[in-house]
C-alpha cells in the first residue's frame, strides 16, 4: 500500500473513531513515504486520543516545520494551533502554549480569512482569562473571534466563541449577558447542529464551568451528567473528564461523599496519561478530603500538585483550597495570608472567581478578630452575591456578614444572617455547608443569651456530621456543646478589675488584641492576659469564648 492510501486510511479510521488503526495507518504512511506534514499531523490527532501526548505534541511541532518549509503558512498555523492545545492538555504549561498561539497569528497576520488566525486568537482569549486573569484582553480576543466565526459561516468556531465568551461574562458578573450567550451556544449543541461531537461537548463544558462558578448546583450537576453521557462512547476522555470533576463537586456539596469519591478516584486514574487534566480531580479531592475531615490527606494532595509543573492554570485553585483547608485546621492566620494572596491574584473586574478567597478571608479575619478586614472582605463578597443570587452564593454572603458581626460584637445581628444562611443552604441541599453554618450559628445564639436554642444547633449539626461520616466534625461538635453548657457560669465569677473592664469593653466593641493594645498603651502579651483573665472569671471558654464576654459587657452596661 502506498503512503498516499496509508493516509486516506488513517483519515477514515479517525472519521470513525479508531484511534488505534488511525494511528497504525499514519505510522505505515510515514515508513513508506517519509516524513509528510499530513501523515504527521493524522498521527498527532491519533496518538493524543491514544493519550500518548509526546508523540502528539513532537508530530505536530515536526508537521509545522515542513509546512514552513513548504511555505504553507495557514497550514503551518493550524499545526501550531494544534500543538499548543496539546501542550496544555498534556503538560499543561500555559506560557509555552501561549507562544505557539502568538506564533500561529503572526503567520496569518496578512490573512483575515485564517480560521486557524480566529481560533488561535479564541484560545488566546481563554488563555488570557484562566491563566492570567485579563478580562478585558478576553473579552477583546474572544469577540473578534465570534466575529471571524460569523464571517466564515464557522458554525464550530461561532458556538464555541459564544460559549467561550458567555463563560468569561458570567465571570465578569454580568450574569444575565453570560446566560444568554451560553444558553444560545447550548442549544445548538443539544439540538445536534454542531457537527464535531467534541465541540459540541466543550460548548456544554463551558455552562458547566459558569454554573459551577456561581454555585448553581442543579444546573451544574444537570450539564455535566448530559456531557458524561454523551461523551461515554466517542473516546474523547479529556473532555469528559471535565464535567466529571465538576460533578463530584457538586456530589460533594451535596453530601454524596462516596459518589464523589468513586468519580473522582477513577478520574485521576483514568487521566493518568494527561497530568494537567488529572490535577483538576485532585484539587476536587482535596476538597472532598478537607470535607471528611482528613486534613493530613488534603494537605498531601495539595503538597504534590504544588510540586507539579504541569498543574497548569490550577495554580490559583490550589491557593484557594489551601486557604480552605488551613481555616478548618484552626489555622486562621495563615488563611487569611493565603486568602490574601489568592486575592490578589484575581483582580475585581473578575468578581465570581474572588468568592472563594472573600468567603474565607472574612471568616479567617473575624476568627482573628479583625472586625475591620473582616467587614470590608463581606460586604464585597454581598455585592457579588445579590448579582449572582444563586442559593449557596447568598448563603455564602451571609454567612460571611454573620461571623463578621459576631467579631464586632453584636451576636443578635449576627443571629439573623447566620439562621438566613442555614435556610438558604438547607434548601439547596447542602448538609456540610449547612451544618458548618449551624456551629456559627450556636456561637452567636450564645453570645446572645440564648444558651438552649445554642445547644439545639450544635445537636443537629452533630447529628448531620455523623450521618455524613466525618467524626472529625461531629467531634468538633462535641467540643463546641461542652463550651456551651460551661458558659452558664457567666456573670458569676471574681469581679472584673478595673483594668480588665477597660479591655472587655474594647472587646464589646470588636477590638482586635492587638487594637486594644495600642489603644490603652498596652503590650499585645499583657492584653492576652487580660482577656484569659475575663474569660476565666466569666466561665466563658472554647470558640465562644469572646461572643460570650461581648455579651456579658453588653448585659451589665460595660460600654
Amino acid at each position: 500500500m502506498s503512503a498516499e492510501e496509508a493516509v486516506e486510511r488513517g483519515e477514515r479510521a479517525l472519521a470513525d473513531w479508531a484511534w488505534e488503526d488511525a494511528r497504525a495507518a499514519f505510522e505505515e504512511a510515514l515508513a513508506e513515504g517519509g516524513e509528510t506534514p499530513e501523515a504527521l499531523m493524522g498521527l498527532g490527532t491519533a496518538a493524543g486520543f491514544c493519550d500518548d501526548g509526546a508523540t502528539a505534541i513532537a508530530s505536530r511541532e515536526r508537521a509545522f516545520l515542513l509546512y514552513r518549509q513548504a511555505g504553507d503558512d495557514d497550514a503551518a498555523a493550524g499545526a501550531a494551533v494544534l500543538t499548543a492545545v496539546a501542550i496544555m492538555d498534556f503538560r499543561g504549561e500555559p506560557a509555552v502554549a501561549t507562544g505557539w498561539l502568538q506564533r500561529a497569528r503572526t503567520l496569518v497576520k496578512d490573512n483575515p480569512d485564517s480560521v486557524w488566525g480566529a481560533m488561535a486568537g479564541a484560545l488566546q482569549g481563554y488563555m488570557a482569562w484562566a491563566f492570567d486573569k485579563d478580562i478585558g484582553l478576553a473579552l477583546r480576543l474572544s469577540g473578534e473571534a465570534l466575529e471571524a466565526a460569523e464571517r466564515f459561516g464557522d458554525i464550530h468556531g461561532e458556538m464555541m466563541s459564544k460559549a467561550q465568551l458567555g463563560l468569561i461574562l458570567v465571570a465578569g458578573g454580568r450574569l444575565a449577558d453570560g446566560m444568554a450567550l451560553l444558553d444560545e451556544a447550548t442549544a445548538a449543541a443539544v439540538a445536534g447542529e454542531i457537527p464535531d461531537p467534541s465541540v459540541a461537548a466543550n460548548v456544554c463544558c463551558f455552562l458547566v464551568t459558569a454554573c459551577a462558578r456561581v454555585r448553581d448546583l442543579d444546573r451544574a450537576a444537570e450539564w455535566s451528567r448530559h456531557v458524561m453521557e454523551q461523551s461515554r462512547d466517542w473516546s474523547n476522555r479529556a473532555v469528559f473528564s471535565f464535567p466529571r470533576s465538576e460533578y463530584a463537586s457538586v456530589l460533594t456539596w451535596w453530601g454524596r461523599w462516596d459518589e464523589a469519591e468513586h468519580e473522582l478516584l477513577g478520574l485521576i486514574s483514568d487521566m493518568d496519561g494527561r497530568p494537567a487534566v488529572a490535577a483538576l480531580g485532585m484539587v476536587r479531592l482535596a476538597d472532598l478530603r478537607r470535607c471528611q475531615g482528613r486534613f493530613d490527606e488534603a494537605a498531601a494532595l495539595l503538597d504534590e500538585l504544588d510540586a507539579r509543573p504541569s498543574r497548569g492554570g490550577l495554580a490559583q485553585l490550589t491557593v484557594a483550597a489551601r486557604a480552605r483547608l488551613l481555616l478548618d485546621r484552626g489555622e486562621a492566620e495563615q488563611a487569611a495570608d493565603v486568602a490574601a494572596r489568592y486575592l490578589r491574584a484575581v483582580p475585581p473586574d473578575d468578581p465570581v472567581e474572588r468568592v472563594d478567597g472573600l468567603e474565607v478571608l472574612a471568616r479567617a479575619r473575624s476568627a482573628l478578630g479583625d472586625s475591620v478586614g473582616a467587614e470590608d472582605a463581606a460586604a464585597e463578597l454581598e455585592a457579588t452575591a445579590r448579582t449572582v443570587a444563586t442559593g449557596p452564593m447568598l448563603a455564602a454572603a451571609a454567612r460571611a456578614r454573620g461571623v463578621t458581626a459576631a467579631a464586632a460584637g453584636d451576636p443578635a445581628a449576627a443571629v439573623g444572617h447566620l439562621q438566613r444562611a442555614v435556610d438558604l443552604l438547607d434548601r439547596a441541599s447542602t448538609p456540610f455547608e449547612a451544618a458548618r453554618t449551624r456551629l456559627d450559628l450556636a456561637a452567636a445564639l450564645a453570645g446572645s443569651g440564648s444558651a438552649p436554642a445554642a445547644l439545639r444547633e450544635v445537636r443537629s449539626a452533630a447529628a448531620a456530621f455523623e450521618e455524613l461520616g466525618s467524626a472529625s466534625w461531629a467531634e468538633r461538635a462535641s467540643r463546641l456543646e461542652a463550651d456551651l453548657r460551661a458558659t452558664v457560669r457567666s456573670g458569676t465569677g471574681t469581679p472584673l478589675s478595673d483594668r480588665e473592664l477597660d479591655v472587655l469593653r474594647l472587646v464589646a466593641r470588636g477590638r482586635s488584641n492587638e487594637e486594644i493594645a495600642v489603644e490603652l498603651f498596652l503590650s499585645v502579651r499583657t492584653v492576652e492576659r487580660h482577656v484569659s483573665n475575663i474569660y476565666a472569671k466569666l466561665g466563658a471558654t472554647g470558640r465562644t469564648a469572646r461572643a460570650v464576654a461581648a455579651a456579658y459587657a453588653q448585659a451589665h452596661d460595660v460600654t
